[in-house]
């Protein structure tokens, strides 16, 4: 039962990295007023989370998979409470840079260990679906962000910054703390995997790196795609088209994680759902981008049917599980979410510079683009289809 406690407390040190790092796309502009950055020297500070949060992955993955995760989270949600704090107490550039760049590279430990957590808490055939409800977490934690400007002046940043890092230490480091303390004291009930160092078969590096590749195509159309308004800056939607339809695509595609989770338990379900996921996301693109002047309620269902295809993504997760050898849970998890992260990064890049090269209502660079962004995704289903280990008969 504490196990499942720290899980669910690791669970909320997700949430609370996601509200984090988006909330500060909110208040970008009185930060750049009040310090005098440059457009450049804010982007910059904006990626700084991303890039060593995307990088750190593997290694950390590495590193739970032969130590204690819970020490780890603890350690690590503290880290980035401290620096939340310098973060609200920066007076130039470099102090931004650095904290939120080391936010990143502390948050690095919360989804791998959450994952790791969840196989040593959960029944196997329930990992799929912890992944699907962590990963759905996005949404919440999205929402968090942006509900904070109604509480919040936009010149209260600082503020904003304290508020969260009290709450990261209130509802996980302190929470974490004691049931780690209780767990050492009684018997373990669930033991730490004995072989860390197995060894990875050749078709199990295939699988996983299948598994990244289907992840970096979710995560590349949800970032640089949906998340930050490519179509709708081109085809220029009304503010409330803008909101509705980014509304409807997060809760489609938490709903798809989850779903996906739940009957992705069942290895033998994955590769028909994704390929499912990768033509809906398909159909649902190519209306989006190529029929002008939809009716409101047309995009916004649209848009949730995006959603929902693109959160068949998830399914990477326990692909990976299974193709890794024991003990290797936190490094197949991190291998996975490390490349979408990194893969989304660079699809927001190339958004701005489509946005940048093309005239108000010329869609063909995202046509062309994400196109073929959206056709990968149905040949890597396809792949996975074949890549499944054939069900073993009685």
């Amino acid at each position: 039962m504490r196990y499942r406690l720290l899980w669910l407390v690791s669970l909320v040190f997700v949430v609370w990295m996601i509200w984090a790092e988006t909330s500060f796309q909110y208040f970008e502009h009185p930060v750049a007023q009040e310090l005098k950055l440059t457009p450049s020297s804010l982007s910059l500070v904006v990626a700084a989370f991303l890039l060593p949060y995307g990088l750190m992955q593997v290694p950390v993955g590495w590193i739970l998979d032969r130590g204690v995760a819970e020490r780890w989270l603890i350690g690590s949600a503290a880290m980035a409470a401290v620096l939340t704090s310098a973060f609200g107490l920066s007076g130039d550039f470099y102090g931004l840079l650095l904290s939120r760049a080391g936010m990143g590279l502390v948050c690095a430990v919360a989804f791998p260990a959450s994952a790791l957590l969840a196989h040593r808490a959960l029944p196997p055939q329930r990992f799929a679906l912890a992944i699907g409800f962590t990963d759905s977490l996005l949404g919440v934690g999205a929402s968090l962000a942006a509900l904070m400007p109604l509480f919040l002046a936009p010149d209260q940043w600082r503020l904003l910054a304290w508020f969260q890092s009290g709450a990261l230490i209130l509802l996980v480091v302190l929470p974490a703390f004691a049931l780690t303390r209780r767990i050492e004291v009684a018997p373990r009930a669930l033991p730490v995997p004995t072989s860390p160092n197995a060894r990875w078969s050749a078709s199990g590096h295939r699988r996983v790196l299948l598994a990244a590749l289907i992840y970096a195509w979710g995560g590349g159309l949800i970032f640089g795609l949906a998340q930050y308004g490519l179509i709708s800056g081109l085809q220029q939607w009304s503010t409330g088209l803008k909101i509705s339809a980014s509304f409807s695509l997060s809760l489609g595609m938490s709903l798809g994680m989850v779903l996906s989770g739940w009957f992705g338990s069942v290895p033998k379900r994955r590769a028909p759902m994704l390929l499912s996921g990768a033509v809906a996301v398909s159909l649902a693109f190519c209306v989006l981008v190529l029929a002008q002047g939809l009716a409101q309620g047309v995009v916004i269902a649209v848009a949730a049917v995006l959603g929902l295809g693109v959160g068949t993504a998830v399914l990477a997760f326990p692909m990976a599980e299974d193709a890794a050898p024991a003990g290797s849970t936190a490094l197949a998890a991190a291998l996975v979410n490390s490349v979408g992260t990194l893969t989304g990064a660079l699809m927001t890049a190339v958004s701005g510079l489509i946005l940048q090269l093309s005239r108000p209502g010329d869609t063909s660079l995202v046509l062309v683009v994400y196109g073929l962004l959206c056709c990968a995704g149905i040949v890597v289903a396809l792949l996975a289809q074949r890549l499944s280990p054939a069900p073993q008969v009685a």
